[in-house]
């Protein structure tokens, strides 16, 4: 159940560095301001620090843990257990009977040819056991089949039911999970624009000492690199509680420390025939809206098999015994076998059966009706899904050149405001221009593969 054609295209992106054809460019950065080279080299320890969360291991814990899924597996192990024969009707039933009293009673009587008999505290106990063995032979026409049909049905519509469930978690969890690998890279990239305003203010300082600049253009660097590290105690704080709304995701104490994998990666060879060709073949939705009229269906044909007649066969093994201490007869035992059929028919229900015929076409009617909503949905929503996803993948492309400028113009300023041939606040602009392109990038980055997963939940391969 695949969603794409051929091995997939993946377009993958480094945490540390936003795309991979800026690596020569941080290189060559890291090389020329030691600031950010200390900064850089020390990001990987502190997250050595934490364990590593994988997307696989997060996804287990989740499927494992969370309250929602285990509720619908529960579902569809109760669905499991009535679709059975014996639920159907199709077995037999067997009873065990069995019985014990007593009486004590004080007699007085008079026979024709013999004297008064009179007694006090006479005991009389009678025991019974026996086995009854019932099968309903015939139950209209094909009655029991029906009902059988419809069991299952329920079944599978309760297993889609639980899939659908699966797959919405699977997306919630992937797609939070590249939302924390997006909050990491930003707090990178913010901490990467502090370290080019600590550059910023060590330039304006030793311009300041040859007297190249002034104290307010030391104080307004002073000022934007608080801004800058003010941002970045700003995206802790935002990626910490992104982290315990994941934790809670997946059903571990919110404080958790953990850190997320290095890569972010998009396919970016989905084409919209194929996924909408296996979204009307597999969407747990319309699946279970499937097999919900399916089994309305089986109900209309359960009741229509009530017109005819049911035949019941049934046999019996039973045992009784009288002890007696009055009367005629002292004991009584016997051996008993019993067996028999019985023919029941309806004639008249008060309309009832026609009532529940009527309500059971109404309900497949809304059934078919209920299809028709959900593949219309599922269209809309794959197309609209389908051109977000494809813009994505522009603005990906778009924000690449972008950055790959903003990166060289910031290296030039840097280099011209050492020399004093551009102001601060020039110098300012470009590197916001710089903060803006590497969170763009980040963005049409994490909103792809949004599209990407949700396109996958929709098709029914949300895993692939």
């Amino acid at each position: 159940m695949g969603a794409t054609t051929g091995k997939p295209n993946y377009y993958r992106m480094p945490v540390s560095k936003c795309t991979s054809r800026r690596t020569g460019t941080l290189t060559f950065r890291v090389l020329r301001f030691t600031t950010l080279a200390f900064l850089l080299a020390t990001l990987p320890i502190a997250a050595q620090a934490q364990d590593v969360l994988t997307l696989e291991e997060a996804t287990a814990r989740a499927l494992e843990a969370n309250y929602t899924v285990q509720t619908a597996r529960n579902a569809a192990a109760i669905a499991t257990n009535d679709a059975t024969l014996g639920n159907a009707g199709f077995l037999p039933t067997l009873s065990l009977s069995a019985g014990y009293n007593g009486t004590v009673s004080n007699t007085r009587q008079q026979f024709v040819s013999t004297e008064e008999q009179e007694r006090t505290g006479a005991v009389t106990t009678r025991q019974n056991a026996g086995a009854t063995l019932r099968w309903t032979a015939l139950d209209g026409w094909m009655g029991r089949v029906a009902t059988y049909d419809r069991l299952k049905a329920l079944r599978a519509a309760q297993n889609a039911q639980t899939t659908g469930t699966v797959d919405l978690l699977l997306a919630d969890v992937i797609i939070a999970y590249y939302d924390l690998v997006r909050q990491q890279q930003q707090q990178a990239v913010l901490e990467e624009a502090v370290a080019i305003s600590e550059e910023r203010v060590r330039i304006a300082e030793a311009r300041l000492d040859l007297g190249s600049a002034s104290e307010l253009e030391v104080r307004q660097a002073r000022v934007d690199l608080n801004s800058d590290r003010a941002a970045v105690l700003r995206q802790q704080t935002t990626l910490a509680e992104a982290k315990a709304g994941f934790n809670q995701l997946l059903v571990r104490p919110v404080e958790s420390a953990f850190t997320v994998d290095s890569t972010l990666t998009v396919d970016v060879g989905l084409e919209r025939d194929v996924l909408q060709a296996a979204a009307m073949a597999n969407n747990p939705t319309l699946q279970q809206a499937e097999f919900a009229r399916t089994a309305v269906a089986m109900e209309r044909r359960a009741i229509a098999a009530e017109r005819f007649p049911q035949l019941d066969l049934s046999m019996g093994y039973g045992y009784s015994n009288v002890d007696a201490g009055s009367g005629f007869l002292v004991s009584n035992q016997s051996y008993d076998f019993t067996y028999g059929a019985s023919l029941t028919h309806d004639l008249f229900d008060g309309f009832d059966r026609r009532r529940r015929a009527q309500n059971a076409q109404i309900r497949e009617e809304s059934a078919t009706l209920t299809i028709a909503d959900v593949r219309t949905r599922l269209e809309a929503d794959l197309n609209a899904l389908f051109a977000s996803y494809q813009n994505s993948l522009q603005l990906i492309a778009l924000e690449e050149e972008n950055l790959e400028a903003t990166s060289l113009n910031v290296e030039v300023a840097l280099e011209r405001f050492r020399l004093g041939t551009i102001t601060s606040v020039e110098l300012r602009e470009v590197q916001e221009q710089l903060i803006q392109a590497e969170s763009r990038l980040l963005l049409a980055q994490f909103e792809a593969k949004r599209d990407e997963t949700e396109l996958r939940r929709l098709s029914g391969a949300v895993w692939e």
